[in-house]
Order: C-alpha cells, then structure tokens, then sequence
C-alpha cells in the first residue's frame, strides 16, 4: 500500500510557521472548520515582529462560542484597516515588502463576513508563496459527521484512506494512540525546528506568523523550512 500522509489542523489568522511546516510534509492537510471555537485559539489573531517585540494582531468576532465555520468577524470595528496599516508599518522596509505587499492588500482591502473566508484566503496565498504542493480540504466537505478526539482524527484518517497521521507535539498529551494502532494507522509527530533568519527590530524572535519570514526571506522561506526540518540542530526545537 501506498504511503499517504495526513494532518490536520484549524484555520488559523495569518498562521505561524510551524503550521506550514505540517502541511508541507502531508500529503493531504484537512482544515478542522467544524471544531469548536475556543477563547485562548489562534484561530483569530497572531503576531508579527515591531520595534518594541510582538504586536497582537486579533480580528474582532461577533459570536465566540460558535464551530469556527459560522464565526462572524464584527464589521464595526475597522480591523481590516489597522491590521493592514500595523503590517505595513512594520514591514515596509523589510527586503521583499514590494513583492507581496499588492497580493495581502488585496485581501485587506476585501469585506468579510465570516472567519474562515478571511483565513483561508490568507492560507491560499501564503500556499501559492511558499509554493506548497499539497492537498487542502475542509473537513465541512466531508459527508458525514467525523466525531471528537482522537476519534475524529482516526475517522478522517480512514475515510481519507490514509497509512499515516502526522500529528502536533502538543497533542501528544492527549492523543489515544492505541486507537490508530488499532486501526493500522502510523502516528508520528511532527518535530519542528524553528528556523532562524534574518529580521528587523533587534534580537530574533520566534512564534510569529509566517509573515514575518515570508517579507523577510522571500522566494527563500520554503527552503529555509525545509532545511531546519533536516537539520540535527536539537537543541533549536521549539514546542510550539
């Protein structure tokens, strides 16, 4: 049987490199948009880099306790503005701002309803940058309902048809492990290491989102993941 890779993850608001560290080494990458919205996520908000640390960019929401399909973003506040004006500011100086900077207006400039428009859109564009050849689908095309825990990830797994699960390191605290030993799925984790390159505003600072590397480093953002991935550099991996 062929080997076929599968992770998951939720859409979240202009992610952080580790999120495309994941897709990159799927083969098919499921957006969990059914899951539950939670208060402390990310699925609304990140950093980038400013001259004083991080700045928190968060997206304003109608509803929180909502499946993160139906999140409404509130349209009274000008977030879509100051989110835009925040990037600009901070990264116009950076090496290649004037290669991407029409491409994320664009997306600024649009009106959104819902959350998961916003993010994916963000996601799609961050994908076609980095050139990123796997295959993305929401779990909301899915026929049937897939359940919770690790019986979610185990039945998408099987209706995807996959061999093996590449799962977060965070989740490792939780995951049934014997329930994808049951069903003959491989589980392995992802064992990001966080690359390190060249920024603005002083010392290096990990954990922002992707942005920051990809106005940074350029057409060299894929590389550079793909060669701290196989570097035996340990001692850099964060947990993130």
């Amino acid at each position: 049987m062929k080997r076929l890779i599968v992770a998951v993850h939720q859409p979240n608001y202009i992610p952080w490199i580790g999120f495309f560290d994941k897709m990159d080494q799927a083969d098919i990458f499921v957006i969990l948009d059914t899951v539950q919205h939670s208060r402390t996520s990310v699925t609304h908000r990140n950093s980038i880099k400013c001259p004083s640390g991080s700045l928190l960019l968060s997206v304003p929401l109608q509803n929180k306790g909502q499946a993160i399909n139906q999140l409404m973003i509130n349209e009274d506040h000008n977030w879509n503005d100051n989110h835009w004006k925040s990037i600009a500011y901070n990264y116009r100086r950076s090496k290649y701002w004037e290669l991407y900077e029409d491409d994320f207006k664009q997306i600024y400039q649009s009106n959104w309803k819902h959350l998961v428009d916003l993010n994916m859109s963000i996601i799609q564009l961050v994908i076609n940058i980095l050139k990123i050849e796997t295959n993305v689908v929401k779990e909301s095309t899915f026929p049937v309902d897939m359940g919770v825990g690790s019986s979610r990830i185990v039945n998408i797994c099987k209706h995807i048809g996959a061999t093996t699960y590449l799962s977060g390191i965070g989740a490792k605290a939780y995951n049934d492990e014997q329930q994808f030993e049951q069903n003959d799925i491989n589980l392995v984790y992802q064992e990001f290491i966080h690359p390190y390159y060249n920024q603005q505003w002083g010392p290096f600072m990990s954990h922002l989102s992707v942005l920051d590397l990809i106005f940074n480093q350029g057409p060299q953002s894929i590389d550079i993941i793909r060669n701290y991935r196989n570097s035996t550099k340990k001692s850099e991996v964060y947990n993130g």
